[in-house]
């Protein structure tokens, strides 16, 4: 890294550390959730960027180089490498260009269903690792549908040897390799691209997504039409569920960041927005394992950086309940000026600008927005600004109009 983007570097960060503590920096960090913007700009499809790791990293640096108004950068899109899925077959994801003839152009899809009945849940509590070996990855990776028949005991009492030498484990055994040398390769390239932007003096908030013991329960085992009866059927087990999995989100975050050395945790909140749940189901079975998530990452240093997809307006009263200026907000879609009140004096707060503004208004209208966003969530400090999620394309325009507004209009 040259002197001047050290100086650059260092101003950055000092910047967003800054308002990350609830200060008021020298002016209003720009973290821009930049997503596939950059992609779809080099002339990539979503499918070619899944494949061609280092074009897909190209076009994310030469965004950076050509436009510094950021504070922050990250080579990842969210997109996941092609080759990993095509040989494990997961059967709970669709991607761009899949053999099940996914648009070349859309979006990674997550596709939910449960994968834990409902009569089985004492299996899973009783008999966890048999339950996740013949059960759980069958019902959700081709590769492994052969696992649906394992006798688990016969297995334990002796029987692996057996059947890790078959011949029957050489295909497998392959897709796995496969598989795995695609995602070190994917891997390779990621942190080789991340540390060209550490050298262009561009600092990082980044730190792996997770989900909350809630989410886990919904979106992985039981999916949404299993788990919503569920909280009245199956209260019970749903409360010795999220017991178990926070200790595992826990777990997850802090072992991440011990490993790649990153101070911030991120979590992802899929259903937890305003309405989706009843607020006394909030209040007991999603906030207090979201908190003990936040406490135990603000106990060992960490910055939890939480993620409140949809509408949030109802709960930001869950979200006061932490130390103060120890943990970053981050909203999708919030009345910005009633987040402000509620939660200014005790987190810093991040996003909320409407992406849609970008990606169908007009330069006018954005810098009007952004300085309309910016009125009320500077004063004080402890603001990143930031869409309310990442932008998958707009016009050239206007994400030069919302660079060159947020410099203009968020100094102090």
């Amino acid at each position: 890294m040259t002197e001047f983007y050290a100086k650059k570097y260092e101003e950055r960060k000092l910047r967003c550390e800054t308002a990350v503590a609830n200060k008021t920096p020298d002016r209003v960090p720009n973290v821009l959730m930049v997503g596939t913007y950059a992609i779809k700009k080099a002339g990539l499809t979503m499918a070619e960027s899944m494949i061609d790791h280092e074009a897909a990293c190209q076009a994310m640096l030469d965004f950076y180089t050509k436009y510094s108004y950021t504070d922050t950068a990250s080579v990842s899109t969210f997109t996941p490498a092609a080759k990993v899925f095509e040989n494990l077959d997961p059967k709970n994801a669709r991607w761009p260009g899949d053999p099940k003839g996914l648009d070349v152009n859309n979006t990674y899809q997550f596709i939910e269903f449960p994968t834990l009945e409902a009569d089985e849940y004492d299996e899973f509590f009783d008999h966890p690792a048999e339950f996740w070996l013949t059960k759980h990855l069958p019902r959700t990776m081709g590769v492994l549908d052969f696992t649906a028949n394992l006798d688990y005991y016969n297995l334990v009492l002796g029987g692996a040897q057996g059947m890790l030498t078959s011949p029957q484990m050489i295909p497998v055994y392959k897709r796995l390799l496969a598989a795995a040398e695609e995602q070190q390769r994917f891997n390779d390239v990621i942190a080789k691209y991340s540390a060209k932007l550490g050298e262009l003096g561009y600092y990082s908030i980044s730190g792996g997504g997770s989900a909350t013991a809630f989410d886990m329960l919904g979106d992985t085992l039981r999916g949404t039409f299993g788990m919503m009866p569920d909280l009245i059927e199956e209260r019970d087990n749903v409360k010795k569920a999220l017991d178990l999995f926070v200790k595992y989100h826990i777990k997850g975050t802090l072992d991440f960041c011990r490993m790649t050395g990153s101070k911030y945790g991120w979590v992802m909140l899929h259903k937890g927005f305003d309405n989706f749940i009843s607020d006394e189901d909030y209040r007991e079975l999603y906030w207090p394992y979201l908190q003990q998530w936040i406490l135990a990452l603000i106990d060992n240093g960490i910055t939890p950086v939480v993620y409140t997809e949809g509408s949030y307006n109802t709960r930001l009263k869950y979200l006061k309940e932490v130390p103060e200026n120890k943990v970053v907000y981050h909203f999708e879609n919030v009345d910005l000026a009633l987040a402000k009140k509620e939660l200014g004096d005790i987190a810093c707060l991040m996003g909320g600008f409407p992406v849609y503004t970008v990606r169908y208004g007009t330069p006018e209208r954005i810098r009007e927005e952004v300085k309309k966003t910016l009125d009320i969530m500077a004063p004080g400090g402890g603001y990143l600004f930031t869409t309310g999620y990442s932008i998958e394309d707009a016009p050239v325009e206007n994400m030069e109009a919302l660079l060159e507004s947020v410099e203009l209009y968020g100094k102090y």
